[in-house]
């Protein structure tokens, strides 16, 4: 009597065989792309981090909700605490930055903004703007002259900081990005405005030619000297002449 071996098949050689293989892909590789219950673990694992990431969107939605009603019962008075301690805070925690740290949460702040105004529509970027334009002036008009004064200084230095850390490239786009900025300015403003804006800008040339004149000619007429204690004296050029 004869013995016949009969192979013996598994569920996965047979699921294997119902898709064909390619001889360029790795065994892994088919594994992963021809098992049909690999495929099916790999859709399952899909649906939960959908569904995850769903209920994340839920959870921040209803928390942002939580916030707006919070934020609608305060008072003014507790509205402007919270403000107050929360640019404590954000001072506080920027102060302990390194400036690596600095640079990169600037990176992600701007990536951040930018993902948010590419998130809007066009009615709804105005409406910012418009917010913005409002929460500006507001602040302008609480400001004393002191205090006016203070932030045009330190405006003047950060400008003058990020030019020179600029490079070239960087510079020259800016430029185009002013220019663009104030061509736009230009095109929303009266013929009243425009008149009132070009004197102040003729002011504001002149003042600044008479400065630097007026510098000029007390550097020629006047010398600097100093003494043996370390004090600076100006000295007339008349008087050291006689």
């Amino acid at each position: 009597m004869t013995q016949v071996r009969i192979p013996e098949f598994n569920m996965e050689d047979e699921e294997a065989q119902l898709l064909p293989t390619s001889s360029t892909v790795s065994a892994p590789v088919q594994q992963i792309t021809t098992t049909p219950r690999t495929k099916r673990r790999l859709q399952v694992t899909e649906n939960s981090t959908n569904v995850e990431n769903i209920n994340m969107d839920r959870r921040r939605q209803k928390a942002r909700e939580r916030m707006a009603a919070k934020r609608a019962q305060t008072t003014p008075e507790e509205a402007e605490r919270q403000h107050v301690l929360a640019r404590e805070r954000s001072a506080a925690r920027r102060a302990a930055f390194t400036p690596k740290q600095t640079e990169r949460e600037r990176i992600l702040a701007c990536e951040r903004s930018a993902a948010r105004r590419a998130a809007l529509n066009t009615e709804e970027i105005e409406g910012q703007r418009e917010a913005t334009r409002e929460k500006v002036a507001a602040w302008r008009a609480s400001l004393t002259s002191k205090e006016v004064q203070l932030q045009r200084t330190l405006a003047a230095e950060r400008s003058m900081n990020k030019r020179a850390t600029a490079s070239p490239k960087t510079a020259e786009e800016q430029r185009v990005v002013d220019r663009k900025r104030s061509a736009t300015r230009r095109t929303t403003y009266t013929p009243d405005e425009l008149e009132r804006r070009m004197h102040l800008l003729v002011r504001e040339s002149n003042f600044k030619k008479e400065a630097s004149a007026n510098k000029k000619r007390q550097k020629e007429n006047y010398m600097e000297v100093t003494t043996m204690n370390g004090q600076s004296l100006l000295i007339s050029n008349a008087r050291r002449t006689a």
